[in-house]
């Protein structure tokens, strides 16, 4: 094994990072002194060097990258959107609409799940869309913004990595191709048959999926998501939430003002990801299937011209009807543009720090090794690099991508680091013996599901990820909070995923034998150490209230 270049140092930059985050609740000055830190460990030490090199080489880098810009426009142009859509009171209209359906709590957490599971093609517009048109359905229904924030984030991701057509398909199958690639051998899986038959196998991303509506419907809460819950009910929202939710709007203002808005966002998206792709892959003179056209799209393409395209037809709608003046335009637009800043620093940073944690790169013609950052991903599996039995490797796989991705806060960068060698892995232990590759054997199928949903479950729980910082951000929810209430219920679904999924599964049970026990196991779980914060909440208001009595003369 060739030694670590940096070694325990490579873990440095993401543990002050997170540490600091979790103890100052300061995200953005916490992200910085780790990218600080990262870039003076990579210049051996040196604080004038590494500090110039965390501004230029870093900073300066991910603020101009296109892709990333493509990334920050679109999350101000959506900002803009909502502002003008809920200025002009059609976001109060869309919710009244809604509100009809969603009249109590459990309803009000079933539909936004629904309304998360209906927006599968891409989990940025996914977050963004559902935070900031279920916030005041939720304060109506007095259900708190951290339990928002964990229905969106839970949502986001896993459907999206789930969903046959979305903006994940491309990358995630990419990942796979390259794993096979590496396989030794004439007779080698197919890319997009191994990615379809390995959905399955994703027990994290199926179950955070289901546990969201278990939660609904059991009306059950533990850890600090039931502190949130009781102090929601028994205080109502705070003094921020109710401003933003008893602002003075419009009541003549239809839902339209609202969904063709939202909806020509989606439709636009859509139209663009089919089009691009289209463009891709009949340069490759194949008949292309609508899969690989929606697959080989360009996403940060679609969503920055399909936001900018809602935003046009929100103003374009709206004004007509002189519901707004252009004062007020301009002050909806620059409003939502604010509510979206804190989000752009933390992403901005975010990138910057997962920047240094990359591994080396290969010169395809000199055959040359560059280090390009601290390749925490590479000493991280040199820690968890053992002889160990191959039923086993699907959930040293699963520990190894959640540590990854929780460390770096990135699960498309995790993916795309372990899903290559875990699949190279794999097919090695499996054909050891001279054995031929089965495409469909248990273990194969499960180390893709588990590095998958692995790097998901990782990501929920990392302070630092780009998807957990949109999800607190577009839910007006206070972003450690998000991280400390939702980490339990990521918790619980990733052991049981490991207990009740990849241990078992890799020893020959059934997977829907697995999907069964697990189901099952978290309505145990929930009835086990989850209570009903509507009860703890009257109960709380009984008491005070005979105190109150008790001292009436």
């Amino acid at each position: 094994m060739d030694p670590h270049p940096f070694g325990w140092l490579s873990l440095v930059p993401p543990l002050v990072a997170i540490t600091l985050a979790i103890l100052t609740r300061r995200t953005l000055v916490s992200l910085l002194f780790g990218i600080v830190v990262g870039a003076i460990i990579l210049h051996n030490g040196n604080p004038i060097t590494g500090l110039w090199s965390a501004c230029a080489d870093y900073l300066w880098v991910k603020a101009t990258d296109w892709d990333k810009v493509q990334v920050y426009l679109f999350t101000l142009l959506t900002g803009g959107m909502i502002g003008v859509v809920s200025a002009s009171g059609g976001m109060r209209g869309l919710v009244n609409l809604i509100v009809r359906f969603a009249n109590t709590r459990v309803k009000g957490q079933v539909t936004g799940w629904l309304m998360g599971l209906a927006i599968f093609f891409d989990d940025y517009a996914n977050m963004l869309l559902l935070g900031g048109t279920l916030k005041e359905v939720t304060d109506r229904l007095k259900i708190s913004r951290e339990k928002l924030a964990y229905m969106v984030d839970s949502t986001a991701a896993p459907v999206a990595g789930l969903a046959l057509i979305s903006t994940w398909v491309a990358t995630e199958i990419s990942f796979i191709e390259e794993g096979i690639n590496q396989i030794s051998g004439s007779e080698k899986p197919d890319a997009f048959l191994l990615f379809v038959q390995s959905i399955p196998y994703r027990f994290y991303s199926w179950w955070a999926l289901l546990l969201v509506p278990l939660v609904a419907v059991s009306r059950r809460d533990f850890g600090p998501m039931l502190k949130a819950e009781v102090t929601m009910l028994s205080q109502g929202p705070t003094k921020d939430v109710k401003s933003e939710s008893e602002e003075t709007l419009p009541e003549s203002s239809s839902w339209l003002n609202a969904a063709i808005p939202v909806g020509t966002m989606l439709a636009g998206v859509m139209a663009i990801l089919y089009w691009t792709g289209y463009q891709a892959v009949t340069r490759e003179s194949i008949e292309p299937s609508l899969l690989q056209i929606i697959g080989q799209g360009n996403s940060y393409q679609a969503l920055l011209y399909g936001s900018a395209a809602s935003l046009v037809v929100a103003i374009l709608l709206i004004a007509p009807q002189r519901l707004l003046s252009a004062g007020q335009f301009g002050r909806a637009i620059l409003k939502g543009f604010h509510a979206m800043l804190p989000a752009l620093l933390i992403l901005w940073l975010a990138a910057s720090l997962a920047a240094q944690t990359e591994p080396p790169s290969i010169d395809e013609e000199t055959g040359q090794m560059t280090l390009n950052g601290l390749n925490t991903a590479g000493y991280l599996k040199q820690l968890l690099e053992t002889s160990l039995p191959i039923e086993m490797l699907p959930t040293t796989v699963f520990i190894l991508a959640a540590a990854v991705a929780f460390s770096t806060g990135t699960s498309w960068g995790t993916m795309g680091i372990l899903v290559p060698l875990s699949v190279s892995l794999s097919a090695s232990m499996l054909t050891g013996g001279g054995e031929n590759l089965d495409v469909a054997d248990p273990v194969l199928l499960s180390v893709v599901g588990s590095v998958l949903a692995g790097a998901i479950f990782g990501d929920h729980c990392s302070p630092i990820s780009d998807t957990t910082i949109l999800s607190s951000q577009s839910c007006g929810c206070n972003h450690m909070a998000h991280v400390r209430t939702q980490m339990p219920y990521a918790i619980m679904g990733a052991v049981l995923s490991v207990i009740l999924g990849t241990v078992p599964v890799s020893y020959g049970v059934p997977v829907y034998v697995c999907h069964i026990l697990g189901v099952g196991a978290m309505i145990g779980t929930l009835f086990l150490l989850g209570k009903n914060p509507e009860k703890l909440a009257a109960e709380i208001e009984s008491e005070s209230q005979s105190h109150v009595d008790g001292r009436q003369p």
